[in-house]
């Protein structure tokens, strides 16, 4: 037997029990906090709207976080093109394609809807710098997601929270997926 091999198990065995290791473990957790959105060190902090004003009356998800593409659907918020607010919603390019990503395994496929997103942000936010432009170009995984990186960069941080939202992003069923939300 080689150095480090568990008798009995094969590797897929293996990362089927460390991946609900994992999963337990993070299920167990409580979500994460929010980060603070006023920098406290800034000494015009308190000049600000305090957060709970500014969020009361948004329309909140599942978990009770602000559903941000409701209130942006029901026209309670109006994202602004760019820092100075000069574009208005008029310099936003929306887009309306989809990209599918297959590389799943039994969960479903997950549905990055390009609308959503350009909706609030500029394709220069992501591309190049996160996400090269390229079908196959990105080893995405829920590890690198989780550590920040690709769609952790603003989920986890300022938007839905991955970890207890897999349904959000694995919409896609296919033959080889199991039902399992």
């Amino acid at each position: 037997m080689s150095p480090g091999r568990t008798p009995g198990l094969g590797r897929a065995a293996v990362r089927v029990l460390a991946g609900l290791w994992l999963l337990g473990a993070a299920v167990a957790q409580e979500p994460p906090k929010a980060p603070p959105v006023h920098d406290p060190a800034n000494p015009d902090h308190l000049r600000l709207q305090a957060p709970a004003e500014a969020f009361a009356g948004l329309p909140r998800d599942q978990r009770g976080r602000v559903d941000w593409m409701k209130a942006l659907r029901q026209g309670q918020i109006q994202p602004r093109a760019d820092l100075k607010g000069e574009g208005g919603a008029k310099g936003m390019i929306v887009l309306s394609h989809d990209v599918v990503m297959k590389n799943t395994a039994d969960m479903p496929h997950v549905k990055f809807p390009h609308e959503s997103h350009t909706q609030w942000l500029a394709c220069t936010n992501c591309h190049d710098e996160l996400f090269v432009p390229k079908a196959g170009a990105n080893p995405i995984n829920m590890t690198k997601i989780f550590q920040g990186q690709y769609c952790g960069v603003c989920h986890d941080q300022v938007a839905f929270t991955t970890l207890f939202a897999c349904e959000r992003c694995h919409s896609v069923p296919h033959s080889g997926a199991r039902p399992w939300w």
